[in-house]
């Protein structure tokens, strides 16, 4: 893995504070407050955002996922980063070097 993919890797995930998520059969729709975007999740986009709570890094939220789908560690863990760097770029989450612990009413 590339060092900067492994420098990611050990970020802290948070859903937004400006967010808004409702799952609807299993698809998360994710509502971002400030611009008025909507984005709708498949079922696997669905679970990561489940396992994003400010207190996981992204190599957590791997792990779990190495747990429920198909596929080499490696694999699963670049469609991870691709995806959270998705989300980062739609604002809908953030990264930090540190946990949200305490910061989010939600977290852990």
């Amino acid at each position: 893995m590339a060092r900067e993919e492994n420098c990611l890797m050990q970020k802290y995930v948070a859903k937004g504070i400006n967010v808004a998520c409702r799952t609807i059969e299993g698809n998360a729709f994710i509502f971002r407050e400030d611009t008025r975007n909507l984005l709708k999740l498949d079922p696997v986009g669905s679970f990561i955002w489940d396992q994003i709570n400010g207190c996981r890094t992204q190599d957590q939220i791997s792990e779990i996922c190495c747990s429920f789908f198909e596929g080499s560690k490696e694999e699963i863990a670049s469609c991870v980063i691709e995806f959270i760097t998705t989300l980062v770029d739609a604002g809908v989450i953030d990264l930090s070097d540190k946990s949200f612990k305490g910061v989010m009413v939600s977290a852990c």
